[in-house]
């Protein structure tokens, strides 16, 4: 009788880098003596943590380990078992590109590798990919971006100051430090230890911090001194190389309330422009309702059905594993997208949708609604005071902390809405159902009496009991224009794509603010660099809203319908 060979496993094995750098890293074959095709992850998070490297990642490894897969797992450059100093994003393509090859020469491998893994773990794909190596045929990136500036770090030129914290204190401050900690001096040492120690502590306090970038955060870790830099988050950093070049297929998985979802979108659109000659297009797109680290059915405030976490990610990757590496087309559809409102999964040929049409929504600050005809010149104004700042309410973020996420997604905004500091702009019940998907952004006439400031918009849902709920939202970071001097300039808010089904009988509104505290980080309105202000350099400011016919700001929707409602005032909420 034939015996199948076992399962086996090959522990700490080192993998050389091209500057003889060693990757710690473990190896499981499957239960057969043929060369086979190799499934790689490359983490930072520490390789033995099934958390991170199997549930997390959507991939369960008895399941892929019978279908006939090697599974590798590896702690990236200077992190855990791994030589080498940790920079994040800096070595990525290099050492991921060197591992695919030394994977092809080992004799467990039949040529072919695939890559797996969310958040960080998708960036190492990403980046991997985009040397080019020979052996890559496919990623499944969920849950990331393809730019390490804008879209991670940065958003509309503000930083995500609650995320890029976080992430250093749950995740990367604690095995940096204790690597750093014998060659630190020791007073150097301990304020690093005690700054961590407070920071796990009360992470609320650690967003107010003054300034942002000091000293002691950059002993903790030393990459924000170069991510935090003003210089740098204007000159737009951390772009990977090229993926036009490569031909692997991509599974690009994605959710609506992350705090990278538009990077994920951004990521399979520059994807699917490789194959704009027609024929062969192996890409595919999931977005779920999901926000980073909560993958389930309930988002914020919002139960939105069994349906929600129905897809088995951990199949479709391995299907899609499968179809990639014999070289066909996937069976499954080109798009697919969760739908809230309706909580509903739907199909499409492409992104954005072929069948969606752009509808513009006039704010008219006179009466403080959304609707269809340009009112007469007029404006609405508030005071921004940065050291009283807008607090964040849901949205993509992750905020308390990754495995939490209690402010993640679609949030009540009672609270929100009493502060005189917000203006909202508010439509008329709809007289039928409405479907939104896609990129939803506000163009806005704006004037203030500051130098720099930021803009915030976030749609929002009004139900029939007068209740509102938060969307999606967005931020811009502005600088008046000194030929415009007082005059209004006409600001553009990427609030972010999403896909939901508003009922009959709801209203949208808009609010408008000039910040969102502690998600984005303060902007002093004093010229100041926001990062290095400190509070005597934060100052308040006059801020007006224009609308009317030379001013015409307005919201501007995606809809998906065959009888959508023509272009109607959204009435600003008097004060």
């Amino acid at each position: 009788m034939h015996t199948q060979p076992p399962i086996r496993l090959l522990d700490n094995i080192d993998v050389p880098m091209r500057d003889g750098v060693r990757l710690k890293t473990d190896i499981w074959l499957p239960g057969t003596e043929e060369p086979c095709p190799v499934l790689l992850q490359r983490t930072p998070y520490r390789r033995e943590t099934p958390f991170g490297s199997q549930h997390i990642s959507a991939l369960e490894f008895q399941t892929a380990l019978r279908r006939g897969y090697a599974v590798v797992v590896q702690d990236t450059r200077g992190r855990y078992g791994s030589e080498g100093d940790f920079t994040p994003f800096q070595a990525e393509a290099s050492d991921g590109a060197d591992t695919i090859d030394w994977l092809c020469m080992q004799p467990f491998c039949n040529g072919s590798v695939a890559m797996f893994g969310a958040s960080y773990v998708g960036a190492t794909q990403i980046l991997a990919l985009s040397e080019n190596p020979e052996g890559l045929k496919a990623i499944a990136p969920q849950l990331t971006t393809a730019r390490h500036g804008e879209t991670w770090m940065y958003r509309g030129g503000a930083v995500e100051l609650a995320f890029v914290l976080l992430w250093v204190i749950e995740s990367l401050g604690p095995d940096h430090l204790q690597r750093r900690i014998s060659a630190l001096p020791t007073d150097i040492r301990e304020r690093a230890r005690a700054l961590l120690q407070t920071l796990q502590k009360d992470p609320l306090e650690a967003f107010k911090r003054l300034p942002v970038l000091d000293d002691a955060i950059i002993e903790l870790a030393p990459y924000l001194a170069d991510w935090l830099n003003p210089e740098a988050i204007t000159a737009e950093e951390y772009r990977p190389g090229s993926l036009e070049k490569s031909r692997a297929a991509l599974l690009v998985v994605g959710g609506w309330n992350d705090i990278f979802v538009e990077g994920s979108i951004e990521l399979f659109e520059r994807a699917r422009s490789r194959w704009s000659g027609g024929g062969h297009m192996p890409d595919r797109l999931i977005i779920g309702p999901w926000s980073h680290g909560n993958p389930t059915d309930w988002q914020g405030q919002e139960w939105l059905g069994y349906a929600a976490s129905t897809v088995d990610l951990p199949e479709e990757t391995l299907g899609f594993f499968d179809s990639a590496l014999e070289g066909r087309e996937p069976a499954c559809p080109v798009v697919r997208y969760f739908r809230s409102g309706s909580n509903t999964w739907h199909a499409a040929p492409d992104w954005p949708l072929p069948d969606s049409i752009e509808v513009s929504l006039i704010l008219d600050c006179s009466r403080s609604s959304l609707g269809s005809a340009p009112a007469e010149q007029a404006s609405a104004t508030f005071i921004s005071d940065p050291l009283k700042p807008v607090p964040t309410a849901g949205g993509a973020t992750f905020l308390p902390g990754l495995l939490l996420g209690r402010n993640s997604g679609p949030v009540d905004q009672a609270a929100i809405e009493a502060r005189d500091d917000v203006v909202i702009f508010t439509g008329q019940p709809l007289g039928e159902d409405l479907e939104v998907t896609g990129l939803v952004r506000a163009r806005l006439w704006v004037s203030s009496s500051a130098a720099s400031c930021d803009w915030t918009a976030r749609l929002c849902e009004v139900g029939p009991d007068g209740g509102s709920t938060g969307i999606v939202d967005g931020i811009v970071r502005w600088s008046r224009s000194r030929q415009a001097g007082g005059e209004p300039q006409e600001v553009v808010v990427r609030l972010g794509h999403i896909s939901r089904l508003f009922r009959k009988g709801c209203r949208l509104r808009l609010q408008i603010a000039s910040s969102n505290f502690p998600r984005f980080d303060r902007n002093p309105q004093s010229g100041v660099p926001p990062t290095l202000a400190r509070a005597l350099d934060f100052i308040r400011a006059e801020q007006r809203i224009f609308s009317g016919e030379a001013f015409p700001s307005r919201l501007i929707l995606p809809v998906v319908t065959t009888s959508y409602p023509q272009a109607e005032t959204l009435s600003a909420l008097g004060r």
